[in-house]
């Protein structure tokens, strides 16, 4: 029996799913130093990826704070790569945090498997993106409408509560943003097959079977986006707690907003304030980063698991 045989019996869809997780904690205690160190090391890529933004601090050089977005794609989405690369590493016995991280063999083919990855989740947050754009274009008046008039507007929609209205539109927005975390499970796994497959292409290439294995590991999604989605989605159960220190920030936050709207005095500014940042900055280290590196590895763990499988039925 292999590792994973018990992924092999047949039994109930969750049994599956907590075989699953079973093992992704199993493996997370054991190199959570390890975990957490690869973690940091992606969090500090997408830092300098994104220290351009520091010069809309000052008008003048605000135009530049645009570098972040070629950056990011040049940075990021390659280091992502490297990640899912470096857990199939993890998986295999060795460790999780090494040089792989900051690999910069196959560049080209991992910035286009991220750009593919990208281009997938704008499809899928296409709503939510021209709703937002159009909610702020009417506020800036882009339209003939000014604060005014849009206030009214608001207020008609919630049957004349102006609050009423605005919370309409934002739950509006809110449930077209639901697409964005479906595509996100549907496409958890693609990052992760892609891993597996250049693990696989070096093993054909030694036995001279490359199209054979290549043709194999296309073929490890088909049939199981449904069980990476639904990993993906009681992985967020992760993040819960992190949750709750959002919801609490930004109901901070829109109680000030609505505050000064009932008063007819539009803030100046739209950014948070200090204490709204002191609490979401606190959640996310001691809250969210410790449970990232356990979200990270289920879809790992489920697509090694289901090639033990294809394996042992072969």
């Amino acid at each position: 029996m292999n590792m994973y045989g018990h992924f092999a019996v047949k039994g109930a869809f969750f049994v599956k799913l907590t075989s699953v997780w079973k093992e992704s904690f199993r493996l997370y205690k054991k190199n959570f130093g390890a975990l957490c160190l690869a973690l940091l090391v992606q969090l500090v890529l997408r830092g300098i990826a994104l220290s351009p933004l520091m010069f809309l601090a000052d008008k003048a050089l605000a135009p530049l704070a645009c570098l972040a977005i070629p950056l990011y794609l040049l940075i990021v989405l390659p280091a992502r790569q490297n990640y899912a690369l470096a857990l199939q590493e993890m998986l295999r016995g060795g460790s999780v945090f090494s040089l792989q991280l900051i690999a910069t063999g196959g560049y080209w083919r991992k910035l286009l498997r991220g750009l593919k990855g990208m281009v997938c989740i704008l499809l899928w947050s296409t709503v939510t993106i021209v709703s937002a754009v159009l909610l702020y274009g009417a506020y800036e008046g882009r339209w003939g409408l000014d604060v005014l008039t849009l206030m009214r507007l608001c207020s008609a929609l919630g049957g004349d509560d102006l609050v009423g209205g605005l919370m309409i539109i934002i739950a509006a927005i809110a449930a077209s943003a639901l697409l964005i975390l479906v595509g996100c499970a549907v496409h958890s796994g693609s990052r992760h097959a892609a891993a597996m497959g250049d693990k696989w292409r070096l093993r054909a290439n030694d036995l001279g079977e490359g199209d054979k294995w290549c043709m194999g590991k296309r073929k490890l999604l088909r049939g199981r986006r449904l069980g990476l989605a639904a990993l993906w989605f009681s992985g967020l159960a992760l993040v819960i707690p992190f949750a709750l220190v959002v919801v609490y920030a930004m109901g901070d936050y829109a109680l000030t907003m609505l505050s000064a709207l009932k008063n007819f005095s539009f803030p100046d500014t739209f950014a948070l304030n200090g204490r709204q940042i002191a609490v979401l900055a606190a959640g996310a280290v001691l809250l969210l980063f410790p449970l990232l590196p356990l979200k990270n590895l289920l879809p790992a763990v489920y697509l090694d698991m289901a090639e033990e499988k294809t394996d042992a039925a072969a």
